[in-house]
């Protein structure tokens, strides 16, 4: 009776034993996972740390700035350009065949000449500022005589400046210097000087 009875004590010494040694461990083992954890979370957050960084990269957020600053000049620059030309209302028009006989038309009544036409390729033609203006040099056409032929040297072979008025009739402006170096005369407003390329030599 006494052996049961210590047999008994002992298998309840053993289950008791057995517990608290399972409770420790399970103690164990959640101070390994909070350590796993912190150790974990630590990294985590130098990265979430590092990551600010890099994204505060300032560098990706000074690039873009400086990518839209970039666009803002360019854009303004260009808008400007475009502003400015449409303000100063100056563009190239197409000269037709009627309007380069109608300032020839008047040159030779300006200067007492005859037998001239236009010389190809050269006739420049625009308005700007609500004014019409147009420029050419001209050259002898068959038939032309003594008198012309004198008439077309030196000044007369330079080019001609011309604006057309609110009557619709053409007058002379002016002419280009002798010998014709290239450069509109100063009755050609500057932006239409521009978009004529700065006038270049008739001859």
């Amino acid at each position: 009776m006494r052996s049961t009875t210590r047999r008994a004590a002992a298998s309840a010494a053993l289950v008791l034993t057995s517990a608290l040694l399972l409770t420790a461990c399970n103690s164990g083992g959640g101070s390994t996972t909070g350590g796993s954890t912190a150790s974990t979370s630590a990294p985590s957050g130098g990265s979430g740390g590092g990551s600010t960084s890099g994204g505060s990269g300032g560098g990706s957020t000074s690039g873009g700035s400086g990518s839209s600053t970039q666009g803002t000049t360019s854009g303004s620059t260009s808008g400007t350009g475009g502003a400015t030309a449409a303000a100063a209302g100056c563009r190239n028009l197409v000269a037709t065949d009627a309007v380069k006989a109608a300032v020839t038309q008047a040159y030779e009544a300006e200067s007492h000449r005859g037998h001239i036409t236009p010389l190809p390729h050269r006739f420049l033609y625009g308005e700007c500022g609500g004014t019409t203006y147009a420029a050419t040099a001209f050259e002898l056409t068959p038939g032309a005589t003594y008198n012309d032929q004198v008439a077309a040297q030196d000044d007369g072979s330079t080019r001609k400046y011309f604006s057309l008025t609110a009557g619709g009739s053409w007058t002379v402006l002016g002419s280009a210097g002798f010998p014709d170096m290239g450069g509109c005369i100063a009755q050609v407003p500057k932006a239409l000087a521009t978009v004529w390329g700065g006038c270049p030599g008739a001859q």
